[in-house]
């Protein structure tokens, strides 16, 4: 039996300003759904995975004082820090020196993950042990089948129509250059040439003609960020179900329950 050897973070500081009308709260880990909160729901499919040792929750200040005491006792809290680069880094400043040499990061608003599909992500992961950043990649047909009234964004590759998840295991080892790499993108986001620059015209013509492969993207993203970056092609559609707007609320609420998404 595999050891739980993995520390993870769920990055919980995002504020949904739409979620006030609708779940009394703006903080997307406190927005209620049952009986629990979508963090509850979180932590409950990490630590049924049997993979996770321990747990930070990286939040807003005002929603740390809202968790304290109603969150399991081995359950860690800290201070979120802006984006997740910065938010990772608090992570492992909060684990401490013996946080593990990977660290998952998981975002506050899927809380139909389920320990199942954490298990097969870090496995998946395991299979490519070289690899610095995992990210999970949705096929089309996965995401309608679990949920065909939900709408995604998805991206047409040569190998396939894909949506991203909503985790990300990465090496402790690139926390600190991720940080600067993050700064760099946010810095180009509101100029498209510098941004078409930076990714490199024939990059974006083999996207824009759908001859773009996972693999070509694997390389470029590895390039850019100066770390071995690797895709994870997962079925686990809720992975990539992230509560982002009332219509997702209202699917969560309508068709799953706590016992449901644990048995799924």
């Amino acid at each position: 039996m595999t050891t739980a050897n993995i520390d993870a973070f769920i990055a919980a500081g995002g504020l949904s300003p739409w979620l006030k009308s609708y779940a009394g709260t703006e903080h997307r880990c406190l927005a209620p759904l049952g009986d629990k909160r979508l963090i509850d729901y979180i932590i409950a499919a990490l630590q049924g995975s049997g993979r996770i040792r321990r747990i930070v929750v990286a939040a807003r200040p005002e929603a740390l004082a809202l968790l304290e005491g109603t969150l399991p006792a081995d359950v860690l809290l800290c201070e979120a820090a802006g984006d997740l680069p910065a938010t990772a880094a608090a992570a492992a400043q909060a684990l401490g020196p013996d946080a593990s040499e990977k660290l998952l990061g998981v975002c506050d608003d899927i809380p139909l993950l389920t320990s199942l599909a954490v298990r097969d992500f870090l496995a998946a992961c395991n299979a490519s042990p070289k690899g610095q950043l995992y990210y999970p990649i949705i096929p089309k047909d996965a995401c309608l089948s679990a949920y065909p009234d939900a709408k995604r964004t998805y991206g047409k590759l040569r190998d396939g129509i894909f949506t991203g998840g909503n985790m990300m295991l990465m090496a402790k080892e690139i926390i600190p250059g991720g940080q600067q790499k993050a700064r760099e993108i946010f810095a180009r986001r509101k100029s498209p040439l510098k941004l078409c620059n930076w990714l490199g015209w024939g990059f974006l013509l083999k996207l824009l003609c759908h001859r773009l492969t996972v693999a070509d993207a694997e390389a470029r993203t590895s390039a850019l960020l100066e770390m071995r970056c690797k895709a994870i092609i997962t079925r686990h559609a809720c992975i990539g179900m992230d509560i982002d707007k009332p219509s997702d609320l209202e699917l969560a609420r309508g068709t799953l329950t706590y016992g449901k998404s644990q048995k799924n």
